[in-house]
């Protein structure tokens, strides 16, 4: 990456890059890629396998994943380049540095456990061509930069991570509709800012609560109060990076009527109090 770009990048946190792409030695990023092939075939080696990828295919390269282009017989490959930054797409991702924590954030809401294949091991075929689509807006508008760009390259973005992740979902919704883990998550998802227990969800939901507490640990790896609290905090990181609410304010916005109790809790889960949190992401 030129210094040109570098410095681009660092304010911006995306390039969206239209290039003819030559043999390119192992290397590896800081941020995520996603490489949209759409001209010709080269041998794309990822950490030790080698696939050849060609016009249509498309794919998303890791933090730190080491990765290389080999053309094929010297013929003409071209790429478009979507590199970014998770803070991008929400100033709480800041300290993200996987594509797992991406996709179970608030935008995009995808379970990871219902994906049939790793999203980055994987060489997406765009066959009817929606992806490319949503590339080629994304590339015209950051090219213009008009304003509101970045809103909209925001917007495209999610759009592309949603529809990939749909062609290795094992259920439409991005869950399995007779989980009951599934359903009290959902449940949370709405109703975190209020007083909720998790014998309330049983009741309304008619669950046997030693049951569905065993479940639920189970099938997320975390106990009920554990996983709300992680929801409250994540709610109240966006909101201290996204917003000038008070901090008392952001508290009872996500279900917390004490406020000492709130920072004591945030701090224990970001490792720093919610002033210190709010001027980090300034």
């Amino acid at each position: 990456m030129t210094d040109k770009l570098q410095r681009n990048f660092e304010n911006e946190y995306i390039q969206v890059m239209s290039i003819d792409q030559t043999d390119i030695d192992m290397h590896q990023h800081d941020f995520l890629e996603l490489a949209y092939i759409t001209k010709g075939r080269a041998l794309h080696t990822i950490n030790d396998t080698e696939t050849v990828v060609e016009k249509g295919n498309y794919f998303i390269i890791n933090y730190g994943t080491a990765h290389k282009y080999t053309l094929i017989n010297n013929q003409n490959f071209h790429l478009v380049n979507i590199l970014f930054k998770p803070e991008f797409i929400d100033k709480s991702l800041k300290n993200c540095q996987s594509f797992l924590d991406l996709i179970n954030h608030y935008l995009i809401r995808i379970d990871y456990a219902t994906l049939e294949k790793k999203p980055t091991e994987v060489i997406f075929n765009d066959s009817d061509s929606t992806i490319l689509n949503l590339i080629n807006r994304m590339y015209q508008e950051y090219e213009n930069k008009n304003p509101g760009y970045a809103e909209v390259l925001r917007c495209h973005l999610i759009e592309i991570i949603i529809y990939t992740l749909r062609k290795i979902s094992k259920t439409q919704h991005g869950f399995s509709e007779n989980s009951c883990s599934a359903r009290i998550k959902e449940y949370i998802e709405k109703n975190y800012m209020n007083p909720v227990t998790l014998n309330d969800i049983c009741k309304e939901l008619n669950f046997s609560l030693s049951y569905m507490s065993r479940r639920f640990k189970q099938e997320t790896g975390y106990s009920f109060v554990d996983y709300l609290q992680r929801k409250r905090m994540e709610q109240s990181g966006r909101l201290l990076a996204n917003t000038d609410k008070k901090i008392s304010e952001i508290a009872e916005l996500v279900g917390y009527r004490d406020v000492k109790f709130f920072g004591k809790v945030f701090k224990s889960h970001w490792g720093m109090a919610p002033g210190e949190f709010r001027k980090s992401y300034k």
